[in-house]
């Protein structure tokens, strides 16, 4: 069944993308993208946010998966705020593992989560402060996100 198609997707990504920058509040954003589906989101909020706010903002990629620790590729000025972007948050285990690899937390004036799909059953203590949309499910099913150049965007969810 399909959940989102490119356009819902689109408009849902821009209204994120300003929730952002209400956020926070005319500071400095650093985006951190989860794994690649993450971080094809923050790229796409990334170009909203920076039309938005007339600023530069830097965009990371972390894959939490991987055993080397997490560096910036720049290290952040100014008091940034920082938000880490999924696709879908769903035991919050992926955003535990990427908070736990990051080591320079101090470095941000306040840090967020932000993620176009929350399916609930949370297991870890983390709670996404900007969600794109709620979708609650059942633990059989599966939501899958679609981006590509090539084809249409689309969030469809299937039973496994």
């Amino acid at each position: 069944m399909i959940l989102l198609d490119g356009n819902r997707i689109q408009r849902t990504l821009k209204r994120m993308a300003y929730q952002i920058v209400e956020e926070a509040h005319g500071a400095p954003i650093h985006l951190v993208g989860l794994n690649n589906r993450g971080s094809v989101i923050a790229l796409r909020m990334k170009q909203v946010i920076e039309k938005a706010t007339g600023q530069k903002s830097p965009l990371d990629q972390l894959n939490v998966d991987l055993e080397e620790t997490f560096s910036f590729k720049k290290l952040p000025e100014d008091n940034p705020v920082l938000v880490l972007v999924d696709d879908v948050i769903f035991s919050g285990k992926t955003l535990q593992k990427a908070i736990d690899k990051i080591p320079d937390l101090d470095h941000f004036q306040k840090i967020c989560v932000a993620v176009l799909i929350d399916r609930g059953h949370r297991k870890f203590p983390v709670h996404a402060a900007i969600v794109g949309v709620h979708i609650p499910t059942k633990l059989n099913e599966q939501v899958k996100l679609l981006l590509t150049d090539k084809k249409p965007d689309k969030v469809i969810l299937e039973k496994v």
